[in-house]
């Protein structure tokens, strides 16, 4: 989602800034003092926009708005918007241009409502395609349907697709092309669900997420029932004490490893009982990288109590916070394609 504040005031109203993105996050942030930047370019290239307007431009943005939807204006609510709108409140409205839907608001001295967050939309997860071989299975599909639809690969290295509404005859022509479609809003409640109904528990040994998969997982109502707990172990010695992991390989092969990876996952599965644990260790930066090992090396484990487990390198990315997050979100991949949850 791009946020963008269109007045000369915006830039030093912090608090603003701050109340917002508790609600939406987003590194997409502009400020502009008038109405001279390319809307256009800003719509093509954000599947959600959300404007932030001063009392003094709003009627104008609307104006430039519905003229891009070849739209005309009309009065409500006591303010002249788009008659396209889709939904308005005071000082408020949302409306949809191909594929991004577009919420501008007036702001006084109050912040009106946040209409982009009334939306519901279906999100259709697909593992194993990249996004151009995705699109050429679905696209004919959504377009005989005539519905809108926004493709991307998302911070796991998986597609998602998302869509406004899904109907059974759509689903099965879907499915019909590619079997295994993941139809969940939260990916985190899915894992949690196809946990459940196998009757399986799952624990994470984490280093340089410090913790970030745990607490995903457990924003989900009712996570307790899959998991018990886990290990965040970013010092060497307690991925020796509390985990097991020999200290001899720390020293051969360093923490962030394979080799170490392993032990890690050896150690919380014993230490848990779980059936399922994910394990990773990296370097999220901005320092502590090498030649061998650049800011971005992250090792990511899986296993079963069987003994069976899979370990990738990668190679993320973009600043700590989002070497993290694609960490935990690479990590959820494989696990799902590991644990054949598709």
């Amino acid at each position: 989602m791009a946020l963008i504040f269109i007045g000369k005031e915006f830039k030093y109203k912090n608090f603003l800034q701050t109340y917002i993105l508790k609600e939406y996050k987003t590194d997409k942030i502009y400020f502009y003092e008038n109405l001279e930047f390319d809307i256009e370019m800003i719509i093509k290239e954000n599947s959600e926009i959300l404007f932030i307007s001063s009392e003094k431009l709003y009627s104008t943005i609307s104006k430039m708005i519905a003229t891009l939807n070849d739209d005309s204006l009309e009065v409500k609510e006591d303010q002249l918007i788009p008659s396209k709108t889709i939904l308005y409140e005071k000082d408020s409205f949302l409306v949809e241009i191909n594929n991004s839907v577009i919420n501008v608001l007036r702001y006084t001295n109050y912040l009106p409502a946040i209409l982009l967050k009334k939306i519901k939309y279906n999100k259709l997860h697909i593992f194993n395609y990249d996004t151009d071989t995705a699109e050429l299975f679905v696209k004919s599909i959504f377009e005989s349907f005539n519905i809108n639809y926004t493709i991307y690969e998302n911070e796991g290295g998986w597609c998602e697709i998302v869509v406004p509404y899904l109907n059974e005859i759509l689903l099965k022509q879907l499915k019909g092309f590619i079997p295994h479609i993941i139809i969940s809003n939260n990916i985190f409640e899915y894992l949690k669900e196809r946990l459940e109904f196998n009757g399986k528990k799952i624990t994470f040994a984490e280093s340089c997420t410090g913790g970030l998969i745990a607490s995903y997982l457990t924003k989900v109502s009712g996570s307790s029932s899959v998991f018990d707990g886990s290990v965040v172990s970013y010092a060497n010695e307690i991925k020796s004490k509390w985990l097991g992991v020999d200290e001899r390989v720390l020293e051969k092969f360093g923490a962030v490893s394979e080799e170490t990876v392993q032990q890690m996952l050896l150690g919380i599965l014993e230490i848990s009982e779980s059936d399922y644990a994910i394990a990773v260790s990296g370097i999220a930066g901005p320092s502590g990288g090498t030649l061998t090992k650049p800011v971005g090396t992250v090792f990511i484990g899986v296993s079963d109590k069987s003994g069976k487990f899979t370990i990738e390198r990668l190679q993320l990315s973009g600043s700590r916070e989002e070497v993290q997050y694609k960490t935990m979100m690479n990590a959820i991949r494989i696990f799902i394609n590991f644990a054949n949850f598709l």
